[in-house]
């Protein structure tokens, strides 16, 4: 038992800041940008509104893709969330995934979805 709840306890002293992370109430554009420019927290990820590796693709230069326009602090949970959220079909794009139906498409339409998944996932206000 002894080893049970010192292992209970290591996980939720390792954890514990992704937890709290995940509850925050919705913030504006302008905080979640500003907790990026402030950097690294535990439970947090630095997350790109319109997706850094399909931006590289698609030919956009990296003052944008890395540019602290397009770069929000989140929830390390919400951005796996989100993450997965690109990679599945949905009828909102004909069946393709967020990420298939953004392929080739403008910046402004993939900083739009970008945002609309802030949103969805109550990151964004």
């Amino acid at each position: 038992m002894a080893i049970l709840a010192a292992e209970a306890s290591y996980w939720l002293y390792t954890y514990y800041p992704w937890i709290e992370a995940y509850f925050d109430a919705p913030k504006s554009l302008t905080e979640l940008r500003r907790g990026a420019a402030e950097g690294w927290k535990d439970g947090y990820d630095i997350h790109h509104i319109v997706e850094e590796a399909a931006a590289i693709k698609d030919g956009f230069p990296d003052s944008m893709v890395n540019g602290p326009e397009n770069l929000v602090r989140i929830s390390r949970l919400k951005h796996w969330q989100i993450s997965g959220w690109y990679q599945r079909k949905d009828p909102a794009f004909g069946w393709l995934s967020p990420r298939q139906y953004l392929r080739g498409k403008s910046w402004d339409e993939q900083y739009r979805i970008g945002l609309d998944a802030l949103r969805r996932e109550g990151i964004l206000k």
